[in-house]
């Protein structure tokens, strides 16, 4: 899953109203002529009325069934790919719980605290990520990421090698090298100021 922007202002207002209104409702069948309505009269970055029946489904079943993890992960995946990073981490937490080692949930969960600006609970979850599976290159991309949003820039090239020499055939090789070369130009250029 290569879901890294952070959300913009608007689309998150008008997410979390959405989120917000299906949180308090209980499905109603549609009004006649309601279903057949297009999403072309939906404003641009509105979720589509398919998305939204499918959230207000999943959060139902979830209230449902504690036990569902599956359920959980989904809705915690679409609040991410919605980039509403502070909805997707409680259905990430609760899905974690049901299932400690899944190290996709846990590196999803730590880019969710990234995102919302929980650096310190971000590289815990990295942490525990990388106990589950050492080498698992998500994670190692995302703390590499991490470090580099602190100005860290020399752990995140450690990082970012160790992912490449660990991975020779990751998907994404070329984005690293490109993040290597970054963080070695801001290294380059702090060593210049001083």
């Amino acid at each position: 899953m290569n879901r890294r922007l952070l959300a913009t202002g608007v689309v998150g207002v008008l997410v979390g109203f959405i989120v917000g209104y299906f949180s308090g409702q209980v499905a109603q069948p549609p009004a006649t002529g309601v279903a057949q309505q297009q999403d072309e009269d939906l404003p641009s970055n509105h979720p589509s009325r398919e998305l939204m029946a499918r959230v207000q489904h999943l959060l139902e079943h979830a209230r449902e069934d504690p036990q569902d993890r599956d359920a959980r992960v989904q809705l915690a995946d679409i609040f991410y790919d919605m980039q509403r990073f502070d909805a997707a981490i409680p259905w990430y937490e609760e899905a974690l719980a049901l299932d400690p080692k899944d190290v996709n949930v846990s590196t999803d969960l730590g880019t969710a605290y990234l995102y919302t600006g929980e650096l310190e609970k971000a590289l815990e979850r990295y942490r525990e990520s990388l106990e589950m599976e050492p080498n698992h290159p998500q994670t190692l991309q995302n703390l590499g990421i991490a470090h580099f949003s602190t100005g860290d820039y020399q752990r995140a090239i450690n990082i970012w090698e160790e992912l490449l020499s660990a991975n020779p055939d990751y998907p994404h090789a070329a984005d690293i090298t490109r993040q290597i070369e970054t963080a070695r130009s801001h290294l380059t250029g702090a060593a210049a100021a001083q």
